[in-house]
């Protein structure tokens, strides 16, 4: 028995294997240029992501004016930007919403159908305060499985900066919106804020069975 593997898949048993440099040598390419892309992809979502620090200051300052002109108080616009995170919460009135690129903790490619995947940085869209929803998790799946239960869209920006970054929406999974590098930042931030600020909040109704209760 000890010797009926003897002869299994032992074609060269030298320390300086051919079979094995040639494989390690494919592994280490497609690792490397993994490696290549994902940090470019990251350089280039963190200028996006300063970008957004940017438009939301304006917007929320326009916001701001646009309430106070109307007699509101104003107090309750504000944002928040967290530079080590990275992390922006924002909130307006009844409205809370956060943007982080704590998502981009390893290589990671965009899936498309009909196209090749697209490796790619990815700066998430959530609903509520980033820093509430994750002080309890404990490791960086549990953290990304609570901003994946929160999503409202993300942006995935491609390490060559002349190609469009995709911008998709969680209940439209499947439809892709390019966008370019340039315009990124702000497109991101004023379209998931439409969608937050421009839906509709329903009272929750219990199931009544007779008027008696």
């Amino acid at each position: 028995m000890a010797n009926s593997f003897s002869n299994f898949g032992n074609s060269d048993n030298s320390k300086n294997s051919p079979i094995i440099k040639e494989r390690v040598s494919l592994i280490s390419a497609h690792m490397y240029k993994q490696f290549c892309d994902y940090q470019h992809a990251n350089e280039n979502s963190s200028l996006i992501f300063a970008s957004m620090a940017e438009n939301i200051k304006d917007f929320t300052d326009n916001l701001r004016q646009s309430f106070a002109s109307r007699g509101v108080a104003t107090e309750n616009i504000w944002f928040k930007i967290d530079t080590q995170i990275p992390a922006i919460v924002i909130n307006i009135f009844w409205n809370c919403y956060s943007f982080t690129m704590r998502c981009n903790f390893k290589p990671q490619a965009l899936f498309r159908d009909k196209e090749a995947a697209l490796f790619s940085g990815r700066i998430m869209a959530i609903k509520g305060n980033y820093f509430d929803l994750i002080k309890h998790a404990s490791s960086n799946d549990e953290e990304m499985s609570i901003l994946l239960d929160n999503e409202i869209a993300s942006l995935f920006v491609p390490e060559n900066k002349m190609q469009s970054a995709i911008f998709k929406l969680k209940h439209r999974a499947n439809k892709e919106f390019p966008i370019t590098q340039v315009d990124a930042g702000r497109e991101f931030v004023l379209t998931v804020s439409e969608a937050i600020c421009g839906g509709t909040i329903y009272h929750e109704e219990g199931s009544r069975k007779s008027f008696n209760i």
